[in-house]
């Protein structure tokens, strides 16, 4: 069943509605269903292993989507694990959402994606669409450079260039799926979208021995990876790990908010940062966000631009080659050790994207380190 987490209105599932049609609030999958170590498929190497608890049936085609390794690491002289979400088939997290919301999409015969994305989304829309015979509208931002799309465009998406603000671009892509057969695949929206990113944190649980992680840092943008690690608590019936989201100094919403009488969520000024990823002024989940963490006994925090330079060279020194948007949890991690905090238990850092989507800013850091 579908529920308003702004109004409480309800229906059951649909999967064309992307926002509550009675205020256009959020839109997130109420379900009983729990996810039992004895349900999970272990014959098969891809998040849908976690089929039980996923309100879309293992689709015939895949492209190996999770599973993404978790690797023993450093940060502070403090041990931590790293999920390397960047080595899903796409380069990066968006994968999860994307891959269980275009076989939905797939199945109730809709024929056409229409997508607001300039990086990441776009890529994971078109390949998935792809995958299921759908076509791919991407609409990105006028001033998008055409390498961003590239990844988007080899898949088969047709990408049109919108003048105007990101609403601006959302908007073009939502007027598109007015269109019959087409739909609004909105990876900051959908509420199927954050049931597949939930996966992240089941596959963390069951490498760790079907338990939960102390902690867990990871970049925030949109937010569906927060939002998908509350989902995944739910799914186990269990209070999950602390959780910290990390945002650029630059745009840090759910940061200002943080500091605010009553947590109050206002849209900030996106300044510039290499963390084109998280440049999210206004993150439609936000209130949502900011309840997760609160009661994950965690918090947000606002990254710094030359924390975060500092610390993705050191995971690149660590072979870890992430785009800046994925370092923001680590730089987030050491911050908090640097501060005092110390971790009761096992930490997991989230890396969600490849170097290898972010090459023209890689190469300016290494001109300038």
């Amino acid at each position: 069943m579908l529920r308003c987490h702004d109004c409480g209105w309800s229906s059951s599932l649909v999967v064309t509605l992307w926002r509550c049609p009675a205020c256009g609030g959020l839109l997130l999958l109420q379900s009983e269903v729990r996810m039992e170590r004895r349900a999970i498929r272990r014959d098969d190497p891809t998040l849908w292993r976690y089929a039980a608890c996923l309100p879309v049936p293992r689709p015939v085609r895949s492209l190996g989507e999770g599973m993404t390794p978790l690797v023993a690491g450093e940060l502070e002289g403090r041990p931590v694990l790293f999920k390397l979400d960047f080595l899903l088939p796409t380069g990066s997290f968006k994968d999860r959402g994307a891959s269980l919301l275009v076989a939905a999409l797939a199945a109730a015969g809709v024929r056409a994606l229409a997508v607001d994305s300039s990086g990441n989304a776009a890529a994971a829309f078109a390949a998935y669409a792809a995958l299921h015979g759908l076509e791919a509208l991407v609409f990105a931002p006028a001033g998008t450079s055409p390498a961003k799309l590239a990844q988007a465009r080899a898949y088969g998406a047709k990408v049109a260039l919108v003048e105007g603000s990101r609403e601006a671009v959302a908007r073009a892509a939502q007027q598109a799926a007015e269109q019959p057969g087409v739909a609004y695949a909105s990876h900051n929206w959908h509420p199927l979208f954050v049931e597949g990113t939930k996966t992240w944190l089941l596959e963390v649980w069951e490498q760790l021995g079907y338990r939960w992680p102390a902690a867990c840092f990871l970049p925030v943008g949109g937010g569906s990876m927060l939002a998908g690690a509350a989902l995944a608590g739910r799914a186990l019936g269990a209070r999950g790990p602390l959780l910290v989201a990390a945002q650029p100094e630059a745009c840090a919403p759910l940061a200002r908010a943080w500091t605010q009488p009553g947590r109050r969520l206002e849209a900030v000024h996106a300044g510039p940062t290499i963390a084109e990823g998280a440049r999210i002024a206004a993150p439609p989940r936000g209130s949502f966000l900011l309840t997760m963490l609160e009661e994950s006994g965690g918090w947000p925090e606002a990254i710094a631009e030359a924390e975060l330079i500092d610390t993705t060279r050191q995971l690149w020194r660590r072979g870890l080659y992430v785009e800046p948007t994925a370092a923001l949890g680590a730089a987030a991690f050491r911050r908090a050790v640097r501060r005092g905090w110390e971790p009761l238990g096992p930490v997991v850092i989230l890396l969600t994207g490849s170097g290898l989507k972010a090459s023209s800013v890689i190469e300016q850091l290494l001109e300038t380190s």
